[in-house]
Parts: structure tokens; sequence; C-alpha cells
């Protein structure tokens, strides 16, 4: 069926009538309604309750919505790309992540993104790994952001990962952190200690201290690292981010130790995209902001890691 017809039907769909549809499209009524019946002989069931004032959908004609918008999309995308000669400065950047990795630094690459291409839309959706898979699966995104995954699909393929320590970045002599090794500090040793940090540590920061029947003290919980940081300088907390991040504001009168038993706090990326299939440069432009960031090798074909635990 020609596809000017789906994109017919999506419009007629969210106008909620073949007069406003057929006054957006510049197409007469009636052509309208020969094309609904068409669609509705093609698919042998009908698509719309003809009400007074307003089409409502039928099951079938919401099934059909869904697939005829992606097909308009899908279509829109490659014009899109065409036009912007492949450089991926218009289109759509289609990306799914896990809560765990959503904000932090995918946050600050996702408005790096939106600021160097700024004639592009972003689709982000959130959603847990085995979800992710089918949506990279079925098309409706192209790259997907984990923090652990496990039993991947045969068409989904493991990019890169990438784990990024948490460290405690705090202020010498504001007596918080005045104790234990020079360089390094243990979860124990954190018991009680006023701390600052991002609302994607709060899960794996509770369930470490729990391990260690440690007293968790939280000063403060927001979704920036430089909140955090704020509250280490004024020597109101010790501060919980990523050794990625706490490099970037040590000094200045903060220094950083490492957690010795912090491994499970670690923030790990694993970035996933469907094998075999064309991927668009916009999404290429992504993956390869994200890359930079987080010093990810592209180049290396990787497999699962058996002893990750799927969230």
């Amino acid at each position: 069926m020609n596809l000017q017809y789906y994109f017919n039907y999506v419009t007629i769909v969210e106008e909620g009538s073949l007069t406003a549809a057929s006054r957006k499209l510049h197409i007469a009524q009636p052509a309208l309604s020969n094309q609904i019946k068409a669609m509705e002989q093609k698919y042998g069931t009908r698509l719309f309750f003809r009400g007074a004032r307003r089409l409502e959908l039928t099951d079938a004609g919401m099934i059909l919505y869904q697939k005829a918008k992606r097909m308009c999309e899908i279509e829109q995308a490659a014009k899109n790309e065409i036009a912007s000669g492949f450089s991926g400065q218009k289109g759509m950047l289609r990306v799914g992540v896990t809560p765990s990795v959503s904000g932090g630094i995918l946050a600050d690459v996702l408005l790096d993104f939106a600021q160097k291409y700024p004639q592009t839309e972003i689709k982000y959706l959130e959603a847990g790994p085995a979800d992710l898979c089918k949506m990279l699966q079925n098309g409706i995104i192209e790259v997907a952001v984990l923090k652990t995954v496990s039993d991947l699909p045969e068409n989904v393929r493991l990019l890169c990962v990438q784990t990024i320590p948490t460290v405690a970045l705090y202020k010498p002599g504001a007596g918080l952190l005045d104790k234990g090794k020079k360089d390094s500090i243990t979860i124990s040793q954190l018991s009680g200690v006023p701390i600052a940090m991002e609302e994607l540590y709060q899960g794996p920061v509770l369930a470490a201290f729990k391990a260690k029947e440690a007293d968790f003290y939280l000063k403060s919980l927001s979704s920036s690292p430089g909140i955090a940081a704020k509250m280490a300088e004024a020597g109101l907390a010790v501060a919980l981010m990523s050794a990625k991040a706490a490099g970037a504001m040590e000094g200045e009168g903060l220094a950083v130790k490492q957690i010795s038993d912090g491994a499970s706090l670690a923030a790990r990326y694993c970035l996933l995209t469907q094998r075999g299939n064309y991927r668009s440069q916009v999404t290429n432009n992504f993956i390869g902001l994200l890359a930079k960031a987080l010093d990810l090798d592209l180049d290396k074909e990787l497999t699962a890691p058996e002893d990750m635990d799927q969230i």
C-alpha cells in the first residue's frame, strides 16, 4: 500500500476527524474516506468507530496507528539523513537507558549532543535491560546504555563496557575523612559520615552500607555531581561520585580518596546496538561523543560478560 496512505491515516487519528485531517492535508474528505475504506479492506477489519464528532480507534486501529507512525518516522528519518548528506546534522537520536545510568555522565553527553546537533530530535526511553534489547530488535531505538547486561539476543551487539570507580571527594581538615589511609577509605569508615551524592548512586550505596552494617547518613541527594561537590567544598559532607567527575573537581581545597571495598559502587556503562543493521549517522555521532566522555574502546568486539547480574 502507498506509504502516503499511512501518513494520511496517522494524521486522521491525531486530528480526530476526517474534516480536520482534510484541512491539514489539503485532501478532499471523500478521498480520505475512500483511503480508510481501502485500508479496512486490506486488513480485513474495522479501524474506527465513527462517532458523531470524533473518530474513535478500534483495537486494530490502534495497532495500525502505532505501526504506521513508526513507518512514517523511519521514512522521515531517511529523508532527513539523505538531505543532510549523511552528516547526522538532522534526524532523530533514538536511545534507551536503564534508570541506573540515567543522569550523570550520560546526561552531560546528551546535552553536549543537543548543542552540537541542534537540528536533531532526541527520543529518550527508560526501561529494563530485557525491554531495551527488544526495543533494539524491533528498531524502536538504535542504541542502548545499561549498567549491566546478560543473555544478549543473537542480533544485539555489545559494543563496549566501561567501569568507572566511585570515589570520595572531601575537604581536608573538615573533620569528615581525616582518618584511615592517606589515599583510600573503606565503607565502614564512612559510617555516620554525612554523604552527598547523585540519585543514581542511591541504591548501590544503601546496599553497600547495609552489607557492611555501616550507618548511612544522607546529607544531600541531587541529580548533579556539581551539587554534591559544593557540599564537599563547604565541608558539610563527603561527596560520592565517579572518579572521572571527581578528577575534574579535585584541587582548589578538595581531595579524593579511593573506596578500597567499593567495587559494588562502580558505575558501569554497557553500550548495545543492533547487530548487522544499518546504524544512522545521528546515532554514530552520539556514540562517538559517549565514547570520548567514557574513554571507550569501540574497536573490540565483545560478548556479554558472564559474571554480570542483570538488573
